[in-house]
């Protein structure tokens, strides 16, 4: 098999391009390759040049649910793109052979989103040893995959609790807004006046609360842990029991990332009452006999991305089959989502230069302001103010 030499970066004049350019001239070109877990998403894929001068980038595995035909052609047409199964990269066997064909011989960088590596990792780094250098995880669902392991098999930087990460939580909370609300307006509604639930108030949840008092809707939170709720009551917003928040809402909206509702809770949901979620629907929603003729449920597809579940003349419905709905309309950020792309990129350096011994690690704070300080003078958010 030919390997081909990493791409050189063209520095182009401005924007994230420039921005992730400038970035990898101070990173090492190491002999390591990489695979990337990613959203193929329009403005979120520049850093996919840098990551390449720091570790050859093998394969792109697009996330299913995070999918934008024009952008996945752009990307396919410079790097390999591989489908993303999570069944089958729980297969120890299949997944070794995946990654040594992948690895081409070099040490492999695994940029993770979501914890997809995770159940079969161990084995797999039992299998190849040597070969992965460790995994970067961008992900606060991702990393609690990990850390349920017995123990680590190699090092892993986690990027889901940096600073650099807390400027896209926010955006994505509004982003799940923006979508349920477009999608309300195409059905002749509106969010004005609503009464909603949210469950979590993690950096995601926060956004999403923010955003729905922002349009005027009643807000209830309701977080599992107490610190994270004494929080949500302080800020003005209200809580109740789970049973009563739910019956009530004529939203709920679920950002724990930890199943929280399942077939049973579906019973609480008030009639006519929208559902949608933050995360993957495997993340958030227990819903896998929904569609199964013995759980009772009707389905009506209403419009792409809404579907009426119907019985015993009671209906809710669901947003986006269940999968972060922002993602239905591709999630734009804006600048901030290049903070922790560029972390990522600096945690694949450390990985690709230099052998870790198995455990977690962060990125360093000293790395992170270098970062953020690029980022400042890449996209002019310095200018003086004027009168």
């Amino acid at each position: 098999m030919t390997v081909t030499t990493a791409r050189t970066p063209v520095r182009p004049a401005s924007g994230a391009e420039a921005f992730f350019a400038d970035l990898a001239e101070d990173m090492p070109r190491t002999g390591a390759t990489s695979l990337a877990i990613t959203h193929l998403l329009p403005g979120q894929m520049e850093f996919l040049t840098a990551l390449d001068h720091v570790a050859q980038v093998s394969a792109v595995l697009p996330k299913p649910t995070s999918v934008d035909r024009r952008t996945r052609d752009q990307i396919a047409a410079s790097y390999r793109c591989d489908p993303l199964d999570r069944a089958r990269f729980a297969d120890p066997g299949w997944l070794a052979t995946y990654l040594k064909e992948r690895a081409f011989g070099r040490r492999l960088v695994l940029a993770d989103i979501g914890g997809y590596f995770a159940p079969a990792l161990a084995e797999v780094c039992a299998a190849l040893p040597g070969v992965i250098a460790g995994v970067v995880e961008d992900t606060e669902n991702g990393l609690r995959r990990y850390l349920e392991l017995d123990a680590l098999p190699c090092p892993l930087y986690s990027v889901a609790r940096s600073p650099l990460k807390e400027p896209e939580d926010r955006l994505v909370g509004g982003a799940i807004v923006f979508s349920i609300e477009s999608l309300l307006r195409r059905l002749g509604e509106v969010l004005v006046g609503r009464q909603a639930c949210v469950l979590g108030f993690g950096k995601i949840g926060t956004g999403i609360a923010a955003a729905l008092h922002a349009r005027h809707v009643t807000v209830t939170v309701l977080d599992t842990d107490p610190v994270r709720q004494a929080q949500a009551i302080s800020m003005g917003y209200a809580t109740a029991s789970l049973p009563e928040a739910m019956r009530r809402a004529d939203l709920v909206v679920s950002a724990t990332g930890s199943r929280a509702i399942g077939m049973q809770q579906l019973g609480l949901l008030r009639d006519g009452a929208i559902l949608a979620g933050a995360t993957s629907r495997d993340d958030e929603f227990d819903l896998a006999d929904l569609n199964d003729p013995s759980a009772g449920f009707a389905r009506d597809e209403l419009l792409p991305g809404v579907s009426r579940h119907n019985r015993d003349g009671r209906s809710f419905l669901l947003l986006g089959n269940g999968n972060a709905v922002n993602f239905l309309h591709t999630s734009a950020l804006g600048p901030a989502v290049h903070l922790i792309k560029a972390e990522i990129i600096a945690a694949a350096a450390l990985l690709a230069d230099e052998p870790h011994e198995p455990g977690l690690y962060e990125v360093p704070a000293a790395a992170r302001g270098r970062i953020a300080a690029r980022w400042i003078d890449a996209f002019h958010t310095h200018r003086p103010l004027t009168s």
